[in-house]
């Protein structure tokens, strides 16, 4: 019985060391991006955050003149 548990516990040493020795081959596949890439891509993403921003802001807007228009409407009832 102790046999068995003692080969569970190697297999498992040996599944950790392979998880590592994958991940060690997969990070020497990266292609980093240029820095013209990097200031490309973060020009994009803080443009489409500010539009988004902006767009997000003008449905509240709308949304709160809206209610405060029903909320005067009802109350004149």
């Amino acid at each position: 019985m102790a046999e068995k548990t003692k080969t569970a516990k190697v297999g498992f040493f040996k599944k950790i060391g392979k998880f590592f020795k994958d991940y060690k081959s997969e990070f020497k596949k990266l292609v980093w991006p240029t820095p013209k890439q990097l200031l490309k891509n973060t020009a994009v993403v803080l443009v489409s955050i500010i539009v988004f921003g902006a767009f997000l802001a003008a449905v509240d807007t709308g949304f709160h003149h809206l209610f405060v228009e029903l909320a005067n409407w009802f109350a004149l009832l």
